[in-house]
Formats: structure tokens, C-alpha cells, sequence
């Protein structure tokens, strides 16, 4: 069972791939002759387009000038390095529409798009210019190439279209425009003069609700977990975010991707003081008072990536046993200093919390100060809980022995002996149990132990530092 998780987990977005296909493919028919079926049907919108007409506006114009607008978008939305592959199938689901269509002798048999193309380059230029397309001329910038806009319009327009061609077709009601003699008038219609046409009606609303779910998921940019970080005094969750930051950036080199990580100025002082070669660690446990703003942000996935903020206050662990009063409000907002709001805010405002445990704690069977967790887990509701266990090196050397085989080599199984190591405190025990049997990631450094028998970070010939743990810690955020 667990191979096949794996599996699935990491071949997720292909699956997801073969899922939107199979949906693009089995719904554009259906929608297609659903549309055409509601233009013949409809009275609201064709009245509409009289209007236009009325005013020297063609319908074949009108209709190209829509066509033309919808593939200014959709050219947008495949320079997108995020949403080339939503645009591929959306490419492909729009001529199975159109072929679609085609068979009803609706759209291209009715126009002349040689003939209209003033309007098709009219609607094209419209589409590109209000989808964001100036952004393809501006000089190089910290900001992502994403084109949002595009995306977004595409998805109102396609949902528009299926929702009142779905509501045209399905419900039978008298003229309510007259466009006549050059003029507009409103009809007055009782509600008992309209009637529902039932027919393939529950065909019709299955196809026009999947199709704008999955739409929606296609215009989708970031991810919707906020992750914020809890730890005790010392327990390393500055080098944890220092170590996240930095497999973000050793996996955005990789793939040459154009979304900056945007980092915080605190984080980049952290991360500039571990990489001075002639340092050890050089990255202290935070002084009471001082809080750091720790963030960045970074893309997930190659089929169909996605934004994923990871931010944090690097705060005092001391403020941690404060932290359930404050949240349940037993400590006023104006007996609460700084740094305690602050915490306060960022656990209201998180989606998953992410509770460190220190192995260094456990292993020199130190007090693990990890009791303030329950208190805080009652105060906060609602919000999704990860444990992540920091300076897992404390065990790799014991895993090795005992095993036979390198941590980093074999880190699912490293994970299950950390995981089974630590289930022999009562207090971790019960907060896993606390957490519905949540699994403890291990993250680490690599470390060796200096002439002075201090344990500190091993370089390599460049000088930088090796972590374990973070890649896989970063595709769990991502699909979170």
C-alpha cells in the first residue's frame, strides 16, 4: 500500500494531466452541441446581438471579434510558463468545440474569416492587450512572467458561456428584448408564461458544473496552504528556514525557472552569515524581543506548477507557553507585546502550523518543551498540523550503524526510524497521537564534529552547506 502511495504522490501532476484530458475530451462534444442548441433555443442573447446589428454591428463581426478576443487570451495563457499546458488542452478542447459546432452548421460554416479579418485581428490585439500582453515588452523585472488577467478571463468566459447556454436551453420563457424599428423596448413576462425544458437536462448540468470546476482548477496560481512555525527556545527554526530557502533555490536553478523567491531581508541575513566559509554556525537562537520576518516563496510541480509562500516570525521560544492565553484571549491585545501578537496573528492566519520538535533535545534526554503544543492545538481550531523534527543528525549516525545504509540515500526509511525513535517519548507519542497520527519529517544538516568535539556544518569544496530532508519537506508543502 505504501509503494502506491509513493507512486501516486510522485506522479501526481502527470495523472492529473491524463485527468483533465480525459475530462477536456469527454465534455467539449457535449458542451459544444449544448451551446449550439441554446443559440438556436435562446431569446436574451440573440436579442442582444440584434442590438448590435441594429447599431451596424454584424453578426458574423460581433462573433469573430469574440472568437478572435477568447484567442488573444488563450495565446497569453500558453506563453505562461505555469499554464502551457492548461492552454495545450484548452487549445485542444476549443476545436473539438468548434468542430462540434461545425456539425450543427453553427460558426465557421456562417463566416468569413479571411473576410472578417479586421475584426479576428480587432478581437485578438483586444485580448492580448487586456490579458496583460504589455507584459511581454517590458524590461526584465523581479516579477514572475504570469499572465493572471488572461487566465481569469478565460475561465469567466468559458463559464459564462456554458452557464447561460446551459440556463437558455433548459428554460423556455417569452421575449423579453424587442429590437424593432430601430428601437429597444422591454417586454413585461409573468412567470407563469415560462416553462423547463427538461429534456438531457441532467446530462447537461453534470457536463456544464465538471467543466467549470475543472476550469476553475485551471486558473488556479498559488496554493492554498499558508504554513507558519512553531518551536521551542533553541530547537533550530531559523536554520530551518534558512535550509528550505536554499533547496528552493538549488531546485529553481534546476529547472531555470522565471519566478523569483522573493525572500525577506531577514531571511537573506541569515542565509548570507551561514555562508561565510570561515564561519561554523554562525545563525544564533533568537534574542527575547526580537522578532524576524522570515519568508519566501517558491514554485512547485513542472506539468501544472503553482506558487507556495512559506513565511514565518523567527521569535524568542520563550513566548511559546504565552501563546494559548493569547490566542484564547485570556491576555488582552493591549497586554500583548510585539512579538506575541505577532505570533498570535501569524497562528490565526495559517492554514497548517508546523510544530517543531528538536532531536538534539531528545537524544541528550533533555526537557523537549513541547507541552505548550497541546494547549495550542486546543486554542487553534481548524488549522491542519505538519511535525517536523530539526537537527535530525543527531540520529543519522545511529542509523547508520544500526542499519547498514546512509540517511540521505535511503531517507523513507530513514524517516520511519526517526519516527519509531521518537514514538518512545510519552510526551512526542501523545502529540502524534494528539495530530491524528501525523508523521515527524526529519530535516538536517549535514554535520561532523570539529577538534574542539563541537558538532558543526560539513562544506563542500565550494563551501557551501549539504541538507537532508528538504526536498521531500517541499514537495509535501506543494501538494498540501
Amino acid at each position: 500500500m505504501s509503494n502506491v502511495i509513493t507512486y501516486l504522490q510522485e506522479n501526481l501532476e502527470k495523472l492529473k494531466l491524463i485527468g483533465y484530458f480525459a475530462v477536456i475530451l469527454a465534455l467539449a462534444w457535449p458542451i459544444a452541441q449544448m451551446l449550439g442548441s441554446a443559440w438556436e433555443a435562446s431569446n436574451i442573447v440573440r436579442s442582444l446581438f440584434d442590438v448590435l446589428i441594429m447599431y451596424g454591428v454584424s453578426l458574423e463581426a460581433s462573433s469573430v471579434t469574440i472568437f478572435g478576443f477568447f484567442l488573444g487570451l488563450l495565446a497569453l495563457m500558453t506563453i505562461d510558463p505555469k499554464k502551457r499546458w492548461q492552454a495545450f488542452l484548452l487549445w485542444f478542447g476549443l476545436l473539438l468545440g468548434l468542430v462540434g459546432l461545425q456539425t450543427m452548421d453553427l460558426f465557421l460554416p456562417n463566416v468569413d474569416l479571411v473576410g472578417s479579418a479586421g475584426w479576428l485581428l480587432f478581437g485578438l490585439v483586444s485580448g492580448v492587450v487586456v490579458g496583460g500582453g504589455r507584459k511581454l515588452f517590458r524590461m526584465q523585472t523581479a516579477q514572475a512572467l504570469e499572465f493572471r488577467r488572461a487566465s481569469k478571463l478565460i475561465f469567466y468566459m468559458v463559464a459564462s458561456f456554458c452557464v447561460v447556454g446551459f440556463l437558455e436551453l433548459h428554460i423556455n420563457y417569452p421575449a423579453l428584448i424587442d429590437v424593432a424599428d430601430n428601437s429597444v423596448a422591454m417586454q413585461s413576462v409573468s412567470l407563469s408564461a415560462t416553462e423547463i425544458n427538461a429534456s438531457n437536462i441532467e446530462l447537461h448540468a453534470a457536463a456544464t458544473v465538471l467543466f467549470v470546476v475543472t476550469m476553475k482548477q485551471f486558473v488556479k496560481y498559488d496554493a492554498e496552504t499558508d504554513f507558519f512555525i512553531l518551536g521551542p527556545r533553541a530547537s533550530g527554526k531559523s536554520l530551518f528556514l534558512i535550509g528550505a530557502y536554499l533547496e528552493a533555490l538549488d531546485r529553481t536553478d534546476s529547472v531555470k525557472s522565471n519566478t523569483p523567491l522573493n525572500p525577506s531581508q531577514d531571511l537573506m541575513s541569515m542565509v548570507e552569515a551561514l555562508d561565510r566559509q570561515e564561519t561554523k554556525w554562525i545563525v544564533e537562537a533568537t534574542g527575547r524581543g526580537e522578532v524576524k520576518d522570515l519568508r519566501f516563496q517558491y514554485v512547485h510541480g513542472s506539468v501544472f506548477p503553482k506558487n507556495v509562500k512559506l513565511s514565518g516570525i523567527d521569535y524568542a521560544g520563550e513566548y511559546l507557553q504565552r501563546l494559548p492565553d493569547a490566542l484564547t484571549g485570556m491576555i488582552a491585545e493591549e497586554d500583548m507585546d510585539m512579538t506575541l501578537r505577532r505570533l498570535a496573528e501569524g497562528v490565526r492566519g495559517a492554514d497548517t502550523l508546523l510544530l517543531v520538535i528538536d532531536i538534539e533535545r531528545f537524544v541528550n534526554n533533555e526537557q523537549m518543551e513541547i507541552s505548550s503544543y497541546f494547549s495550542i492545538l486546543q486554542s487553534a481550531k481548524n488549522k491542519d498540523v505538519m511535525i517536523v523534527a530539526t537537527k535530525a543528525d543527531y540520529l543519522a549516525e545511529d542509523f547508520r550503524t544500526e542499519r547498514g545504509l546512509e540517511p540521505h540515500r535511503y531517507f523513507e526509511d530513514f524517516k520511519q526510524y526517526v519516527n519509531n525513535r521518537l514514538r518512545e517519548s510519552e510526551n512526542v507519542n501523545s502529540l502524534i497521537t494528539e495530530t491524528a497520527g501525523a508523521e515527524v519529517h526529519p530535516v538536517y544538516y549535514q554535520t561532523t564534529i570539529d577538534e574542539n568535539g563541537n558538532r558543526v556544518p560539513m562544506r563542500d569544496e565550494t563551501g557551501s552547506v549539504t541538507t537532508v530532508g528538504f526536498t521531500e519537506l517541499l514537495n509535501k508543502f506543494g501538494r498540501g
